[in-house]
C-alpha cells in the first residue's frame, strides 16, 4: 500500500494476518501533531510479526499471527481497530486493553462479528478476539458520521434560521451537542434527527475541552471555533 493518507495504516493488520507480509506507507494526512504509529507496531510485534522501516514504508512479516495481551500505552482508535481485525485471525484469544470506544470501533467489530469473527467487549476498555480460520462475507450499512453531522449542526447554529440535520446518531454526539447548547443555541433530538438554530439573543462564549470518545471529539474543534467567533 504506496498511500500516504493517515487511515492507510489500517491496511497494515489486515494484510499481515491473510497473506503474513504487509508493506505499507508511513501515514501523513495529519497537520496537528506529532502522531506515530508506535502503538500499532508494538501490538503486533507482540503477535509474533517482524516489523522493520525502510526508506518510507513499514515492513512487516510472520508465518500467522499469535494472539496476545496487549494494553496501549494511549487511547488510539486506528491501533484497536488495526490490532482488532489482525486479531480476528491470529491463532488463539488476544486480549486488548485499554481500548478507544469510539462509535466507529463498535461499528467495525459489528461488521467482523457478521463476517464470522469472534469479538467480544467492543465500546469498552477491555475487548476480547478469539481467532478463527477465516471470514466470510457480509452486508453491512456503515453508522452516520458524527463529525460530518456535528459539522452541518455548527452550520445551522451560525445560520440562524432553524436547520434539521437528518440521517445522523444523536447519542454518538452528546459531548458536541451539550457544548453547542451551552452557546446558547437551540437544540432539540429525535431518534435520527437533530434540529439546531441561533438564539435570538446571539451567541454566547463557553469553553470545551477535547477527550476520547465519550468527550468532545478533536475533529470538531475547529469547526465550534468557528462557531465561537460569533459569540
Amino acid at each position: 500500500a504506496g498511500t500516504g493518507l493517515r487511515a492507510s495504516v489500517l491496511v497494515l493488520g489486515p494484510l499481515l494476518a491473510r497473506t503474513g507480509r504487509a508493506r505499507v506507507s508511513l501515514p501523513g494526512g495529519c497537520a496537528i501533531g506529532a502522531r506515530p504509529i508506535d502503538l500499532h507496531l508494538d501490538a503486533l510485534q507482540r503477535m509474533g510479526a517482524e516489523i522493520a522501516i525502510r526508506h518510507g514504508y513499514v515492513e512487516a512479516s510472520c508465518d500467522r499471527l499469535r494472539g496476545a495481551e496487549i494494553t496501549f500505552g494511549g487511547v488510539t482508535v486506528t491501533g484497536t481497530e488495526n490490532i482488532m481485525m489482525a486479531a480476528c485471525l491470529a491463532r488463539g484469544r488476544t486480549l486488548l486493553r485499554r481500548c478507544a470506544q469510539e462509535p466507529e470501533v463498535v461499528d467495525l467489530a459489528r461488521l467482523l462479528k457478521a463476517m464470522g469473527a469472534r469479538i467480544e467487549g467492543e465500546g469498552s476498555e477491555v475487548i476480547a478476539i478469539l481467532g478463527t480460520e477465516g471470514l466470510g462475507g457480509a452486508r453491512h450499512e456503515v453508522l452516520p458520521d458524527r463529525i460530518e453531522a456535528g459539522t452541518y449542526v455548527i452550520a445551522g447554529a451560525l445560520a440562524g434560521d432553524e436547520v434539521v440535520v437528518a440521517g445522523c446518531e444523536p447519542s454518538h454526539m452528546t459531548a458536541l451537542l451539550d457544548a453547542v447548547r451551552q452557546t446558547g443555541a437551540r437544540v432539540t433530538t429525535e431518534r435520527d434527527s437533530v434540529t439546531v438554530s441561533s438564539p435570538a439573543g446571539g451567541l454566547r462564549a463557553c469553553s470545551v475541552r477535547t477527550a476520547p470518545y465519550p468527550g468532545f471529539p478533536t475533529d470538531m474543534q475547529a469547526q465550534f471555533m468557528a462557531l465561537l467567533t460569533q459569540a
